[in-house]
């Protein structure tokens, strides 16, 4: 349907319809860059290029045995500090099963120090 107007000829519902049309392919456009761009994205963090490369903290290596491995100080403190708490909480509970506790704890700490030396 076309209306006679002064200057132009304009078809009526055309423009709401090409709004509606423009906003419906706007959002198809986002969905279409989001998309690519998480495939990218996933592409770009999974390239093989990424996957390979040095250790960086090879060199640290001894510090870190020497730190917590054993016969270092914070092994010996670890241990002191365990042999007090157990010390603390004989007084407290007045039970000698607690001193049971303490051997177990140091064998826990010791482990715990070998995984992480």
């Amino acid at each position: 349907m076309l209306t006679k107007g002064s200057a132009l000829n304009v078809g009526k519902g055309w423009a709401v319809a090409s709004l509606f049309r423009k906003a419906r392919e706007n959002r198809l456009t986002k969905f279409y860059l989001k998309t690519v761009g998480a495939f990218l994205f996933a592409f770009l963090v999974t390239h093989p290029a990424f996957a390979s490369g040095t250790d960086l903290l090879a060199s640290q290596n001894t510090t870190v045995n020497s730190t917590f491995g054993s016969g270092s100080s914070i092994v010996k403190w670890f241990y002191l500090g365990e042999i007090l708490f157990g010390v603390f909480i004989y007084m407290k509970t007045r039970s000698p099963l607690t001193f049971l506790g303490v051997p177990l704890v140091i064998i826990a700490t010791r482990i715990g120090f070998a995984i992480a030396s």
